[in-house]
């Protein structure tokens, strides 16, 4: 114990957001030498804060990158395009993006194995189940996390860090100090060698850096058991020497330790002032186990009470497994839900005849995503959402949209352009899903890692 927390406070006297700073701005640099504008837009000195113009820029010029790696280097893809009649070259301005490339419906994902990488080159598959419970099977390799890892790290750097310390009245390197100090990870999720669920898995990377650094984090959901008991009181305990919590959920959980405490009679006071810095995160989901939907307002305002939260930090997040995509309301004083992945085209279809609707208007979420190396990431989801074009927030200063999730689409025209595009899946790719496929994801999520295809299974 004492070993670890010696190394929190040596690597914290360190200016680990300056040297994170010098090592991102050199990948800029390195990316605009060789013309890789996938890694300028994800490592962008001023991610965040980037005028409309040149994000527009960027993004066309990164997904005509991607496009080509995937119709070059992924069968099926380049087979869809040439049934539709689209090649790299017919891709000359951001409004072809929208027009001409291709997208993948996400049921695909559930019918054939798409790569545009070799098998080989995979380090995890992570499962999405969608409406139907029929899980989704979505190859990363190691570019694909890179990308994520370098945006994540600029946009804590840019938009969080400067914010967080500005409510905290201290400067940003103060707070990196005591964040170093004093955070500890409360994961009420399984570990990810039990869930390949793209939430679990999404946490493997910064768990590994947390090791690396001495940050402590407790997975709550264990062998797939939440004992609320014993979770409430180390919650108690370990706060008495972690100040700074951080808990990430999905809501169906936390509601259950809250009933818990309202057997137990017990309440928390973890940050009521917010200067602790204890952050709840959760992840969408706003249903209960038996499908009732549960009013967001009201779930937050019982966090707030129950744990003693400061609202500020009580965070809701809106992301899919097909697409690195995400958006937060985090420290914005308007709770506007902003576009967190600045990399990405977004766009919303009309859900009837899968038109390109104007920013503003309801419609199925159409992204086409530049950052995952795997396999091409231009989906069109069966999420309902609002979203903005890119625009200055005046709340907290953000260059990003928002985006306002309204639920699921019946997807009547979207599952016939699926099964359109599914009859261009060829025998490998049925081959390649079978290996991604394993009867326990399938049944409750559990974990896949490469060379598991190959174990006998129970029925064998």
């Amino acid at each position: 114990m004492n070993e670890r927390k010696n190394l929190r406070n040596l690597i914290s006297s360190f200016p680990v957001e300056k040297i994170s700073t010098a090592a991102l701005d050199q990948r800029y640099i390195l990316a605009k030498r060789r013309g890789d504008y996938i890694t300028q837009i994800c490592t962008h000195p001023r991610y965040g804060h980037v005028e409309r113009e040149e994000i527009r820029e960027l993004q066309f010029k990164a997904v005509k990158q991607s496009f080509i790696h995937h119709y070059n280097d992924c069968s099926f893809y380049r087979n869809y395009c040439k049934d539709v009649g689209v090649i790299p070259d017919d891709i000359r301005g951001f409004e072809d993006v929208i027009d001409i490339i291709p997208q993948i419906p996400a049921e695909t994902f559930k019918k054939g194995g798409i790569l545009s990488v070799p098998i080989d080159r995979m380090i995890g598959v992570v499962t999405t189940s969608g409406i139907t419970g029929d899980p989704a099977y979505l190859p990363r390799d190691m570019p694909s996390m890179v990308k994520v890892a370098e945006l994540s790290i600029r946009l804590l750097i840019n938009v969080y860090l400067p914010r967080a310390a500005k409510k905290l009245e201290i400067t940003p390197r103060e707070t990196v100090d005591y964040a170093l100090k004093n955070c500890a990870l409360e994961l009420f999720t399984p570990t990810w060698e039990e869930s390949s669920t793209w939430l679990v898995q999404l946490l493997k990377f910064p768990l590994s850096l947390s090791d690396l650094i001495g940050v402590h984090h407790y997975f709550r959901l264990k062998n797939f058991e939440f004992d609320p008991k014993k979770t409430l009181e180390d919650i108690k305990e370990r706060n008495k020497e972690n100040k700074m919590m951080v808990f990430w959920a999905f809501p169906y959980i936390i509601g259950a330790l809250m009933d818990y405490m309202d057997e137990s009679g017990e309440r928390l006071e973890l940050d009521p002032t917010g200067k602790n810095l204890c952050v709840m995160v959760l992840n969408g989901g706003w249903k209960t186990l038996e499908g009732k939907k549960v009013d967001k307002d009201k779930f937050e305002k019982r966090v707030e009470e129950y744990f003693g939260i400061n609202r500020d930090w009580i965070i809701d997040t809106y992301g899919f497994g097909e697409a690195n995509f995400g958006a937060v309301d985090a420290l914005c004083p308007e709770k506007r839900m902003h576009v967190v992945t600045q990399a990405p085209i977004a766009v919303t279809r009309d859900p009837d005849t899968l038109e390109v609707q104007e920013y503003g208007e309801e419609g199925l979420l159409s992204v086409w995503d530049p950052t995952m190396n795997s396999y091409p990431a231009f989906i069109i989801t069966d999420d309902i959402v609002k979203i903005t074009d890119i625009y200055e927030c005046p709340a907290c200063g953000r260059s990003s949209q928002d985006i306002e999730f309204k639920g699921r689409a019946e997807k009547a025209e979207l599952r016939s352009c699926a099964l359109k595009v599914q009859q261009l899946l060829s025998g490998e790719s049925i081959d390649l899903l079978e290996k991604f496929r394993v009867k326990d994801v399938i049944r409750i999520g559990v974990g896949y890692r490469f060379g598991d295809e190959i174990k006998p299974t129970k029925d064998d």
